[in-house]
């Protein structure tokens, strides 16, 4: 059956992880210090490029921590309404089964513009008086709609790993795939990445997949991944171009 091998290899531990090794550090403090009460930042911003591990690192937690992750993204709390109905009790009390429970919006960006239907507004006030740590995804965490979110939250910025460590991260996988790769292939794959390790990941999987032996003839014909944002990020960079070039 085919499986992606971004998900047959998806992170389950904290340990396997690609890079941003004090941002996580810095996650697990603040896990940990729930331990000793609640903090004065009750919710956690992650935030970075696309592809640099924001939401696995939140799920291999969950996991290392044994803690019950509830989990949604933007497309289910645009209003108020949905907010307080999915996280609202969540964010108030404990799991039935003793687990400590860790809440996760994802996709915070989805939610900027007219897609915000109080959406932003009810995730602040939940943060105020959560019991339990709340955790907030975005690519980009500076958008001027998040600003009374942002003084609430433990700003964490996650950034793009190192083309070495990509290239580590591909080795491991050809090894479980039983793929002679040469290194120069995976070191080709990892740069044309650029830092986005599903990208890199999806690359391998479709040049490599069915074969024995990977050489760089394989993969040098492989061009520069396109970047793709969203479309709310897309449309605020065409409307607030200063020029026409930069808008194009």
């Amino acid at each position: 059956m085919y499986l992606p091998w971004t998900v047959k290899y998806k992170p389950k531990t904290l340990k396997e992880v690609v890079g941003n090794k004090e941002a996580i550090q810095r996650f697990v403090e603040w896990i940990k210090s729930w331990e000793k009460g609640i903090p004065s930042k009750r919710a956690a911003f992650l935030y970075g490029p696309p592809g640099v591990g924001k939401t696995v690192t939140v799920e291999a937690l969950a996991n290392d921590f044994k803690m019950e992750l509830v989990e949604k993204n933007a497309s289910d709390y645009r209003t108020e309404e949905a907010v307080k109905r999915f996280a609202g009790l969540a964010s108030q009390y404990g799991s039935l089964f003793g687990a400590r429970r860790i809440i996760l919006f994802d996709e915070l960006d989805g939610l900027t513009g007219t897609a915000d239907k109080g959406g932003v507004k009810a995730i602040t006030e939940i943060i105020q008086t959560a019991q339990c740590p709340i955790v907030l995804i975005a690519n980009n965490a500076f958008d001027p709609r998040f600003t009374s979110l942002r003084n609430h939250c433990l700003m964490i910025e996650f950034k793009k790993p190192s083309t070495t460590e990509v290239l580590r991260y591909l080795k491991a996988i050809c090894l479980k795939e039983g793929i002679d790769a040469e290194e120069n292939a995976l070191k080709f794959i990892a740069q044309r990445s650029e830092g986005d390790i599903r990208s890199a990941v999806t690359d391998l999987q479709a040049l490599a997949q069915g074969k024995k032996h990977l050489t760089y003839e394989d993969v040098a014909w492989l061009g520069f991944r396109d970047r793709q944002e969203t479309i709310f990020t897309v449309l605020r960079m065409i409307i607030y171009g200063k020029t026409c070039d930069g808008a194009k």
